[in-house]
C-alpha cells in the first residue's frame, strides 16, 4: 500500500517538461526540433540581394525577417551564429541595366544638341518596343493600326482604344501583366520625342538630357542590343552598377537596423573557384558541356544512387519539376539554350553570346556562371560541406533552391546539404502582390519616410514569418496602436521610478496582489519561451509582453501611489530587454534602463537636436507660464476666489496645451506626493490623444445639443397643439366640416353627420381627448402669460 501511495506520489511531482526549439522546415514541410551541427553553433547561409535597384519593401520583408530569427537565435537561445550572405554582382539583370545606362550616359555626353540621327534612333526604338512588347499584351488588333503608318500615330490609336473599351482594356491586363508599364513607358517616350521634333532646328545640351531621360526605357534596351558592342570593359561597367546598389542596399539594411552579416562574398569574387565547382560536377557525371555553355544534367541526378542513398531532384517543390516558366524565369533574358538535352536542365556556365559581354576565362571558353551555382559554391567555400540553415524569400524555392541543392549534393556526394530551410512569406500590399504596374511598388526609403524602422519591424513581426504578409493600413493602425500601448508603459513606469521617495509607513508592500503580478510575470515568460520554441512565433511573443502589460497597469491603477515599484521594474526591465532582443531597440534607453529608446523616422532621430535647441522651447514655455502667474498676482483688484480660478485655469491650460506640445504628460493627482505625475512621451501621440478626447467631449456635447433642440422642437409643437380649446377640438376648422353636426357644452359631439347619436364607446375615447386638450391647453395659456409677464 504505502509503495502505491509514494508511487502516486512521484508521479504528481514530475518535472514540467520544458519545451525544445522547432524550425519550420521547407524540406521537410513540418516543424523540426532545432539540431544543430556542432553544439551552441549555427552556420547559416542567406541568398543575398541581386543588386541593380532600389530596394523595395519586398527585400525588407525577407532580410528584416532573417534578422528577427537570426537575433532570436543569438540573443534569445543563445547560439553562436555565423550569417554569411552573398552579393549576386554577375547577373543578366545587371548586365542589361549597366550597359544600358552606360549607353545612354554616353549619348547625353557626346551630344550638345538634338540631331536628326538621335531623334530617328528614338523612333526606331519606340518602334521596336510597340511591336515587342505592346502590341504583342493586345487581346485584339484596333482597327486603324497600319504598318505602313508611323507608330507614333499607331500608339495613339492603341491609347484610345484603351481609354474608350473597358473590356479590351481588362483583356490587355489579364493577358500581360506589364501592360500598363509598357503604356506608360511609350507615353513617356512619345511625349519626348514629340517635343524633340520642334526642337530639331535649335535645341540645347539640357534638351538632349530631356529626350535621352523620356525615351529611356524604350531606347535603353535598343542600344543595348545595337550599341552594346561598342563596351570596351563590360565588366568594368557592369562592377561600377553593381558596387553602387550595392552600397545602396547596406545602407537600406542600416536604416532598418539589421545586423551586417559576418560574410558577403560577392559572386565577381569566386569565379576561380566557380569554374573548380562545375568541373568537380562534369567529373562526378552531373553535368556536359555544349558550345560552350555547361549544363547540369537533372535525368542523370535525379534518382542516382549515391553511397547508400539515393539522389532526389526538386526537394522543396517536387510539383513545380518541368515548370517551363519558373524554368526560363531562372535562367535569365540573356541565356541561350543551345546544345541543351532536356528543357528541366540549368546552367552552371554560360557561354558568352554577344560581343559587349562581361565574360570570365574556362575551360569551355569565355563565359560567366549561372545563377544557382554561385550561393553553391561561396557557401561551400566558406562554410564546407554543409551548412544548419540556409534561407531566402519563398519565391527562391524553385528553381532556384531546388537546383541549389542538386548541384551542391552532385558535388559533395552528399544525401543532405542543408538541414533546416527557412523561406519567409511573400510581401502583399493591400492584399495585393506588390508591383510596378499596380502602382503599389514601395521603396524601403519611401517606407522609412513615413513609418519608422522599429514600426517596420514589428508589424512584420504580428504576422507569422513563413506566412504571406499583408501590408496594409490596418496592421500598421494595429503596430501604431501596440507600439503605443509600450510607449505609454514605459513612460508611466519611468515616470513614477523617478518621482518616488522612500516607504515611510513601516510596511513591506508585498501583498496578495504584488505576488498575483509577480506570478503573472513568471507566466508570460514561460508562455513568452514557448511561442518563441513554436518556430519563432513572434505574434503570439509580442501579445504575451502586451497581456502582460495590462495586467501590470491594472496594478498600477488599483495601487496608484501605493504601488510595489520593484514588482513593476523587474516586469519593465525584462519586457525592455525582450524588445531589444528582438531588435525593436533604437538609441539609448532612459537612465533606468527601462524602455526600448528613441525613435527614428527617415533615418533621423527624432528630436535629436543639441541639448541648447531641446531645452529652448521648455524654457519658453515655462517662462510664458511664470509670467502669467506673476501678472494676476499682481492685479490687487482680483478677489481670491477669482483669483485662485484663473490660476487653476492657467494650469489646467499649461497641462493641457503647451505641455502636450513639449511631450510632457501630466496626470494629476497620481504623483507619489499627491501632485502630478509627469511623463515624457512623443508629442504626437499626446496631441492625438488630447484631439480624440476632444473629438469625444464634442460629439457628446453636439449630442446633447441635439437632444435639446428635439426636446424644444418638440415642446413647440405641444404648444402649438394647446393653443385650441378643448371645447373646439371637434370642431370645424380644427375637426373637418360634415363629421359632427351638434356638441354638448364641454365640446364633446353629439350627432355624427347624419344626426345620428354619437356611440357611447366613441364618446368615451373622445373624453379621453378632451383631457390630454385640456392639460396641453392649460400649459399654452401658462405659457402665453410668461411670454406676456416678459
Amino acid at each position: 500500500m504505502s509503495v502505491a501511495t509514494n508511487s502516486k506520489a512521484s508521479t504528481s511531482t514530475l518535472p514540467e517538461q520544458e519545451p525544445v526549439l522547432r524550425v519550420y522546415n521547407s524540406l521537410t514541410r513540418s516543424k523540426d526540433v532545432f539540431k544543430p551541427r556542432k553544439p551552441r553553433h549555427i552556420d547559416w547561409y542567406n541568398c543575398g540581394p541581386t543588386v541593380y535597384d532600389s530596394s523595395h519593401m519586398g527585400h525588407a520583408r525577407n532580410y528584416l525577417t532573417q534578422d528577427i530569427i537570426r537575433r532570436i537565435l543569438r540573443d534569445y537561445f543563445g547560439y553562436n551564429v555565423n550569417f554569411v550572405m552573398n552579393i549576386t554582382d554577375i547577373d543578366d539583370k545587371i548586365i542589361l541595366r549597366a550597359r544600358e545606362k552606360y549607353l545612354l550616359d554616353e549619348t547625353k555626353s557626346k551630344n550638345t544638341s538634338i540631331t536628326p540621327t538621335l531623334l530617328n534612333d528614338t523612333k526606331l526604338a519606340f518602334s521596336k518596343f510597340l511591336s515587342g512588347k505592346l502590341i504583342k499584351s493586345l487581346p485584339s488588333i484596333p482597327s486603324g493600326l497600319s504598318d505602313s503608318q508611323d507608330d507614333l500615330q499607331n500608339f495613339l490609336i492603341i491609347i484610345e482604344k484603351d481609354k474608350s473599351d473597358p473590356i479590351f482594356a481588362e483583356a490587355a491586363r489579364q493577358k500581360e501583366e506589364k501592360y500598363t508599364l509598357y503604356l506608360a513607358s511609350l507615353l513617356r517616350a512619345h511625349g519626348a520625342i514629340k517635343k524633340a521634333e520642334a526642337l530639331l532646328n535649335g535645341s540645347s545640351q539640357q534638351d538632349v538630357v530631356d529626350l535621352v531621360d523620356g525615351t529611356s526605357d524604350v531606347l535603353g534596351p535598343y542600344y543595348g542590343e545595337t550599341l552594346g558592342h561598342t563596351i570596351s570593359d563590360p565588366i568594368a561597367v557592369s562592377r561600377q552598377l553593381a558596387l553602387y546598389w550595392e552600397d545602396q542596399f547596406f545602407q537600406d539594411m542600416s536604416k532598418l537596423n539589421i545586423l551586417p552579416p559576418n560574410t558577403k562574398p560577392r559572386v565577381s569574387e569566386y569565379v576561380k573557384e566557380i569554374v573548380e565547382f562545375v568541373e568537380q560536377i562534369i567529373n562526378n557525371g552531373f553535368a556536359y558541356e555544349a558550345e560552350g555553355s555547361v549544363w547540369f544534367d537533372v535525368n542523370k541526378f535525379d534518382g542516382a544512387e549515391g553511397d547508400g542513398f539515393r539522389h532526389d531532384y526538386a526537394k522543396l517543390q517536387p510539383g513545380s519539376k518541368g515548370n517551363k516558366k519558373l524554368l526560363d524565369e531562372g535562367e535569365g533574358a540573356l541565356t541561350g539554350s543551345k546544345g541543351k538535352k532536356q528543357s528541366a536542365d540549368f546552367a552552371l556556365w554560360k557561354a558568352k553570346s554577344k560581343p559587349g559581354e562581361p565574360a570570365w576565362p574556362s575551360p569551355w571558353g569565355e563565359g560567366r556562371p549561372g545563377w544557382h551555382i554561385e550561393c553553391s559554391v561561396m557557401a561551400s567555400a566558406i562554410l564546407g560541406k554543409g551548412m544548419d540553415i540556409h534561407s531566402g524569400g519563398v519565391d527562391l524555392m524553385f528553381p532556384h533552391h531546388d537546383n541549389e541543392l542538386a548541384q551542391s549534393e552532385a558535388y559533395h556526394g552528399c544525401e543532405q546539404w542543408v538541414n533546416y530551410f527557412l523561406h519567409t512569406g511573400h510581401l502583399h500590399i493591400e492584399g495585393l502582390k506588390m508591383s510596378k504596374s499596380l502602382k503599389n511598388f514601395i521603396t524601403i526609403d519611401e517606407e522609412l519616410s513615413r513609418n519608422t524602422a522599429r514600426r517596420l519591424r514589428l508589424a512584420f513581426m504580428l504576422q507569422t514569418w513563413n506566412q504571406k504578409l499583408d501590408y496594409s493600413r490596418g496592421l500598421i493602425a494595429d503596430t501604431k496602436a501596440k507600439e503605443e500601448t509600450f510607449d505609454n508603459f514605459f513612460a508611466n513606469v519611468n515616470a513614477r521610478l523617478s518621482q518616488a521617495g522612500p516607504s515611510a509607513d513601516g510596511l513591506h508592500q508585498n501583498g496578495p496582489a504584488e505576488e498575483a503580478l509577480t506570478i503573472d510575470l513568471f507566466e508570460t515568460q514561460k508562455d513568452f519561451h514557448a511561442a518563441l520554441c513554436d518556430s519563432f512565433n513572434t505574434p503570439n511573443a509580442i501579445q504575451s509582453l502586451l497581456d502582460l502589460i495590462a495586467k501590470t497597469n491594472i496594478y498600477i491603477s488599483s495601487k496608484g501611489r501605493d504601488a510595489n515599484l520593484n514588482v513593476v521594474t523587474n516586469i519593465a526591465e525584462w519586457i525592455t530587454r525582450m524588445l531589444r532582443m528582438f531588435g525593436l531597440g533604437e538609441g539609448t534607453p532612459t537612465k533606468n534602463g527601462i524602455g526600448w529608446g528613441t525613435a527614428v523616422v527617415g533615418g533621423e532621430e527624432v528630436n535629436g537636436q543639441d541639448i541648447s535647441s531641446q531645452i529652448e522651447p521648455w524654457a519658453k514655455s515655462i517662462s510664458s507660464f511664470r509670467d502669467a502667474v506673476r501678472k494676476l498676482a499682481m492685479d490687487k483688484s482680483l478677489p481670491p476666489t477669482e483669483l485662485s480660478k484663473q490660476i487653476l485655469a492657467l494650469s489646467d491650460r499649461f497641462r493641457d496645451e503647451e505641455a502636450i506640445a513639449l511631450g510632457l504628460q501630466l496626470d494629476d493627482g497620481q504623483g507619489s506626493d499627491g501632485g502630478a505625475l509627469f511623463k515624457i512621451v512623443d508629442p504626437q501621440s499626446l496631441i492625438a490623444a488630447r484631439e480624440e478626447k476632444r473629438k469625444i467631449a464634442a460629439d457628446k456635447l453636439a449630442k446633447k445639443e441635439a437632444n435639446a433642440r428635439a426636446a424644444e422642437e418638440k415642446r413647440i409643437a405641444q404648444l402649438e397643439k394647446g393653443k385650441i380649446s378643448p371645447k373646439d377640438m371637434f370642431k370645424p376648422p380644427n375637426t373637418p366640416q360634415g363629421i359632427y353636426t351638434e356638441w354638448d357644452d364641454q365640446g364633446l359631439p353629439t350627432k355624427d353627420a347624419e344626426g345620428k347619436e354619437v356611440s357611447k364607446s366613441l364618446l368615451k375615447k373622445l373624453a379621453k381627448e378632451v383631457k390630454v386638450q385640456e392639460k396641453l391647453h392649460e400649459a399654452y395659456l401658462a405659457w402665453v402669460k410668461e411670454q406676456e409677464g416678459k
